[in-house]
């Protein structure tokens, strides 16, 4: 895979680019190095994630942005940071995890204890962004949901929201976030209403041969 700390922006890439990134701030934790739910044999990490990057729309093309780079090289630059918030902020949601898996959770007390029940499974630069630096997903799997596991986005080094793995690719909650929710609800709707436009045009003519 491609070194994703090498990317440039404007670079077209389809629908998303994959590749890999060096974190040290990861090493030591449980590495799960497949999307949650897969079965495999867990180890320790050795610092290497795997990065999933959303091309962002521009004209017909999907390209990478500058807000994604920026991105990328924040978790490099600043990883320290990023791993502080980032555990603060599960350790901090542990009680409501707890009440959601009916206490299933295994019984932590600090940031080693973390290490032990959790793996990065993905990255996902995300095309929305806030300020020039596009949000991160982090994709994790963890002991006590090995199916959904647990999903955190950020915005540099600032929690954004903490849910299931799912949410790292859901980019509604970013909208939310930088202020946009109702330009991509309208641009959703308006796109949704010209599917089925279509749709109903093409299950028409489909109807009118029928005849012949």
């Amino acid at each position: 895979m491609n070194d994703i700390a090498d990317l440039k922006p404007n670079i077209i890439i389809g629908d998303n680019y994959e590749g890999v990134l060096s974190l040290n701030f990861w090493k030591d934790f449980r590495s799960r190095q497949v999307f949650c739910g897969s079965k495999e044999t867990n180890s320790i990490s050795e610092g290497f994630v795997k990065v999933r990057i959303e091309g962002k729309q521009v004209d017909s093309v999907k390209t990478t942005t500058l807000a994604q780079v920026n991105a990328i090289d924040f978790l490099i630059n600043h990883s320290d940071k990023i791993r502080d918030a980032l555990l603060t902020g599960l350790l901090n949601e542990l009680s409501n995890l707890k009440e959601g898996y009916d206490n299933l959770t295994p019984d932590i007390s600090g940031i080693e204890d973390i290490k032990k029940v959790i793996g990065l499974s993905y990255l996902h630069v995300m095309s929305s962004d806030k300020d020039d630096f596009a949000y991160v997903g982090f994709e994790l799997d963890c002991e006590w949901d090995e199916e959904h596991g647990i999903g955190v986005i950020m915005h540099k080094d600032r929690i954004v929201t903490i849910g299931q793995a799912e949410i790292t690719y859901d980019s509604w909650a970013t909208y939310v976030d930088n202020g946009t929710i109702e330009f991509e609800t309208t641009k959703w709707n308006e796109a949704t209403a010209k599917l089925q436009e279509t749709s109903q045009i093409a299950k028409r003519k489909t109807t009118w041969w029928k005849f012949w």
